[in-house]
């Protein structure tokens, strides 16, 4: 079985809690989520990036629409989504990244990719391989020394072998419409865990679509972690070290 996994991150710096997140998807099933989705563009006329800051009261409708596809897949077992949230507040990059704040950064991703993906998809099944694309970012940081790092980290755990991450890659968000999905489902989750839909003046349409993407999930809000036996959309507040 080949997955790609399609990865982002909403509010890095700005807010105080972060979110990593990706999709993960069979590879035979890319293209006819792409097909469908370009589909949708053409129906609801909106051919620019999907984007959660491009939300509004204008554009509420159409956005819903391509979040129920989403589940709609989601539901059928076709895609799944997982998520990471951890609090900036509490990095310490000086203590755990020698004040490496990029390092420090991959090192949150290497969490999510091993236990999220890495150990959901592969520890129970050899044969498993992860194609992982992340959205395009400037950074010095090696790609390939986190895939060489991943699958070390999941061959001293779960003794997989098998070298399972086959490969990291960045990609345009511009031409990929998973990453795209991604970056609505993770900015709904920064939004409430930041708690900008209880603050008077806030977008309301980013408040409803937030407030209609945790219905969907079958989640009272986005705030709280999901019970580990969940396996098609989880989220994982992330507990970082003291010392």
């Amino acid at each position: 079985m080949i997955y790609h996994v399609y990865c982002d991150e909403s509010r890095q710096v700005a807010e105080r809690f972060m979110v990593l997140g990706g999709i993960i998807i069979s590879s035979g099933n890319v293209a006819a989520f792409e097909k469908s989705m370009q589909k949708f563009r053409t129906e609801q006329k909106m051919h620019a990036e999907l984007k959660w800051r491009k939300v509004s009261k204008q554009k509420l409708k159409e956005y819903r629409r391509f979040v129920e596809y989403f589940f709609a897949q989601n539901n059928a077992d076709k895609l799944h989504f997982h998520a990471l949230i951890l609090d900036n507040h509490k990095v310490k990059h000086h203590l755990f990244s020698a004040g490496d704040k990029e390092l420090g950064f991959y090192k949150f991703y290497y969490q999510l990719l091993l236990h999220c993906f890495g150990r959901r998809y592969c520890s129970n099944k050899p044969d498993a391989r992860l194609h992982i694309f992340l959205d395009h970012r400037n950074t010095s940081y090696s790609l390939d020394d986190l895939r060489q790092i991943l699958n070390a980290g999941i061959k001293k755990r779960w003794n997989v072998t098998s070298a399972p991450f086959r490969r990291i890659e960045p990609r345009d968000s511009k031409k990929c419409e998973l990453i795209q999905i991604n970056d609505i489902l993770l900015g709904a989750i920064g939004w409430q865990k930041n708690g900008f839909d209880l603050i008077a003046g806030s977008s309301t349409a980013k408040t409803e679509l937030s407030a209609y993407i945790a219905g969907q999930a079958g989640l009272k809000d986005l705030k709280a972690g999901t019970a580990i036996s969940q396996k098609r959309f989880t989220l994982w507040n992330f507990k970082l070290r003291d010392k």
